[in-house]
């Protein structure tokens, strides 16, 4: 089970690093609106993924 938490942890912190990579360090130009929307959508995607991967994982 621990696991479980350890792949959600990774995967939300993969998503979230090529989104700040994305957003700040190849300088995506974006209004302040698309950054916030794109920000809320990898992480619901990422949330999914993480959720989904406890029932479909077993370890």
């Amino acid at each position: 089970m621990a696991a479980n938490w350890w792949l959600a942890l990774i995967i939300m912190v993969v998503l979230n690093g090529i989104l700040v990579w994305t957003l700040f360090v190849e300088g995506y130009s974006a209004s302040r609106r698309a950054k916030k929307w794109f920000f809320i959508v990898v992480n619901v995607i990422g949330l999914i993924l993480a959720v989904s991967q406890f029932f479909w994982m077993d370890f």
